[in-house]
């Protein structure tokens, strides 16, 4: 097997002759590492630009769930930006429920509220 550097990439034939082995390692960590790639193996192929890779589990399930925390927080962000900039120019006014959810592009949960 590879080392140093290298032990994080090698070229196809490399990781069909070994593919067990590297299974086995990526299968064996039970703790996500910091960043995704640190554990990850780069396969190349020979002359091809691109690569894959291959990631233990672990590491694809929390970078998955860092992701989804991600947009969570970008969503409230950009609802608290949207609600602060809508206080500045509501002069104190107040603002029907159906008229929020058009403006926060919600608009096809309008019909689902209660009339009066």
């Amino acid at each position: 097997m590879a080392t140093d550097r290298r032990e994080m990439e090698m070229g196809t034939s490399e990781a069909r002759r070994i593919l067990p082995a590297l299974v086995k390692k990526a299968s064996s960590k039970r703790k996500p590492a910091s960043d995704p790639e640190r554990n990850a193996i780069r396969i190349k192929t020979r002359g091809a630009s691109g690569s894959a890779s291959l990631i233990p589990t672990v590491d694809l399930i929390a970078a998955k769930e860092r992701i989804e925390e991600l947009e969570e927080e970008l969503e409230n962000a950009g609802l608290a930006l949207f609600l602060q900039e809508r206080l500045e120019q509501s002069e104190g006014n107040r603002l029907s429920a159906g008229d929020f959810l058009q403006e926060i592009g919600m608009g096809e949960f309008v019909e689902q509220l209660p009339r009066r």
